[in-house]
């Protein structure tokens, strides 16, 4: 299973089991209204200043909490594999710390799995690709070879359908809302290292620790 609290977010959520449960708490309900509405920078201060600390440390708290939220929910963690996450990320966590963090996840699952869905309605997916190679013809007056270029044009679309149903259903107006062009040009070299960056990026794709995060997103 991938590590939900990275060692930067323990660091930072040490900070909250320091304090009395009822300021756990209160963060938990400051970390959704952050997702809701943003960072209140008004509270954060008043925080800070009734936890004698600064309002960079009580932020790191809180967006480290919103971590923890976002990437558990990501992953669907279940309750067993969430202890044991925590417990071994913050060794200084009690029981009691545990359980509100978990009721806090649970009970906010469904706001944050919307949210994401919401967030991600604009996303551009791959439709097509047209390319072609341009190069100069042969010339005693190049002192150098010159090297072929290669031009792209992505077809982008906001809508992810299958090819079948875009013949069947398709019209112009559609198209015009949905679609986007993007034209890129490159080296041989440069084309190179991107297929050897694509290449391993579907290897890690293949890997449990992205499918534990991309399963969720299906469902």
């Amino acid at each position: 299973m991938a590590p939900i609290i990275r060692p930067e977010q323990a660091d930072q959520l040490r900070f909250l089991l320091e304090q009395p449960e009822e300021v756990l708490i209160e963060f938990c309900k400051l970390a959704i209204e952050y997702i809701n509405s943003g960072i209140n920078e008004k509270k954060c201060t008043v925080a800070a200043k009734k936890l004698s600390s600064t309002y960079d440390i009580v932020r790191g708290a809180l967006e480290a909490l919103v971590a923890l939220l976002i990437d558990s929910t990501k992953m669907a963690i279940s309750e067993r594999d969430f202890y044991t996450a925590v417990q071994t990320s913050l060794d200084s966590i009690d029981q009691k710390q545990s359980e509100i963090l978990w009721q806090f996840i649970t009970s906010k699952r469904h706001l944050v799995d919307n949210v994401l869905r919401a967030s991600c309605q604009d996303e551009m997916y791959f439709r097509d690709l047209e390319w072609r190679i341009e190069g100069r013809i042969a010339s005693r007056s190049l002192r150098s070879q010159a090297a072929p270029v290669i031009k792209m044009k992505f077809h982008l679309d906001t809508e992810c359908v299958s090819e079948y149903r875009e013949k069947l259903h398709s019209t112009p107006e559609t198209e015009k809302h949905t679609r986007r062009e993007v034209l890129a040009e490159t080296d041989p070299s440069m084309l190179q290292h991107m297929i050897q960056v694509l290449e391993q990026a579907l290897l890690e794709a293949r890997t449990r620790r992205v499918r534990n995060y991309v399963k969720p997103a299906q469902s």
